[in-house]
């Protein structure tokens, strides 16, 4: 509980930073700025909230558990010199979904999960690179991408610290925006936590070698809406053969608004997966987000 309200508390320091200085993103139309927003390696700053409510599917499972996730994400790129930008985009995590028990009712893992939820914040997530940025035509960026085992709850955390590649391409023009952004990674050590913890144990001795891929495409409409779809496929190289691929489509809206002085892209998006694992995998997912706008003063995009 604790962590959570200096969560919030640095939150809610953060849109204060952000409405002090809104005013220069003024400058800029609506339709412009959700234009731009929609380059994921665009020189505005911005904090991003997103909310995930998943439904989950497999032979594993016996009912409809879901889990929600909240996600965290300030985005404050860097412009350099000759047009390239350095980004940093730390992702954190808070996840409900149902806790770990031995003789529940779900496997997961070989354990099972119990019908009770349980909350509590998820691993960090932090790709770091360099890109270029345009706003007609290509952008790319690559980089580095780290999860680390922040998590305190034995279930909804990795227990390892893992690295790999981060890389991003995509192509604008004033009304569309499509590109993709693909983050790998392998574990490198694990936590550190005590192995008597026959979870803690099964985590440590896992061998994770996996592929996040998140598409995006993007139709810019009048008025600053959009339609929008921006799901991640995901591939975990060393599960069974019928357990690696997770394929969704999507199909959303966004509209930039302003609250008070500050901009704001209000997103909403339903996600309906193809192809999920047969143990345990996402059937949909509805999506909530908000970005609050914040011009970058170093950036001239």
């Amino acid at each position: 509980m604790k962590q959570l309200k200096q969560t919030v508390a640095v939150t809610l320091f953060a849109l204060g930073l952000a409405t002090t200085v809104t005013t220069a993103a003024e400058e800029k139309s609506m339709e412009e700025l959700s234009q731009e927003l929609a380059n994921p390696l665009a020189q505005i700053w911005n904090l991003s909230f997103q909310y995930n409510h998943t439904q989950l599917s497999g032979d594993a499972l016996d009912g409809s558990p879901t889990i929600d996730t909240t996600l965290f994400q300030p985005v404050l790129p860097i412009p350099l010199e000759g047009g390239y930008t350095a980004f940093a985009r730390p992702v954190v995590t808070y996840i409900k979904g149902p806790t770990a028990q031995i003789g529940g009712s779900y496997n997961f893992n070989g354990f099972d999960l119990g019908l009770d939820d349980s909350s509590d914040f998820g691993d960090l997530i932090l790709p770091v690179g360099v890109g270029k940025v345009n706003k007609i035509g290509w952008s790319y960026g690559v980089g580095a991408t780290f999860i680390f085992p922040t998590s305190n709850n034995d279930l909804l955390g990795s227990h390892q610290y893992q690295a790999g590649p981060t890389a991003l391409l995509l192509w604008a023009n004033k009304d569309w925006t499509i590109g993709t952004h693909v983050q790998h990674w392998w574990g490198i050590k694990d936590d550190g936590k005590s192995n008597e913890n026959p979870i803690i144990k099964a985590a440590h001795d896992k061998s994770l070698n996996h592929t996040d891929m998140q598409y995006f495409i993007i139709k810019n409409l009048p008025d600053a809406w959009q339609l929008r779809a921006s799901p991640h496929i995901t591939y975990d190289w060393n599960a069974k053969k019928d357990n690696k691929l997770t394929l969704p489509i999507a199909l959303g809206v966004g509209k930039m608004i302003k609250i008070g002085p500050m901009p704001v892209m209000l997103m909403a998006e339903y996600q309906k997966t193809l192809i999920s694992p047969d143990n345990i995998g996402n059937d949909s997912t509805i999506m909530l987000q908000a970005n609050f706008i914040i011009k970058n003063p170093f950036g001239s995009l």
